[in-house]
């Protein structure tokens, strides 16, 4: 049973690039929920990059479900998904992806 998102918690955004979906949904935690909030894409972050935010964050979110395979397994505890699909956005605040990722924070009871 994963741990209930609390407005003080810190939220690691992970998506493949890091520059579309994950900085997306950052943006949301961040402006709309006034939440502590980080993007990082796995292509381009080190092992010791990633190893440090999985340390610091209290909630680690994948964008995708298909990069499950390639998270590191002391992540698991803090995981969720709010999977958006692959990165066709190429824009990270397109309304179809900010709506999908809004849709994931009211059924996790995320509320201004």
């Amino acid at each position: 049973m994963l741990r209930k998102i609390k407005k003080t918690d810190k939220i690691l955004c992970v998506c493949e690039g890091g520059n579309s979906r994950s900085v997306a949904l950052a943006w949301l935690f961040k402006k709309s929920f006034g939440m502590e909030a980080i993007s990082v894409g796995l292509r381009e972050s080190s092992k010791e990059t990633l190893t440090m935010l999985g340390k610091w964050a209290d909630h680690i979110i994948l964008t995708d479900r298909n990069l499950k395979d390639r998270i590191p397994k002391e992540w698991k505890p803090k995981l969720r998904v709010y999977h958006s699909g692959p990165d066709i956005y190429f824009k990270g605040f397109a309304e179809t992806l900010i709506n999908k990722f809004l849709q994931y924070l009211e059924d996790d009871g995320i509320k201004n």
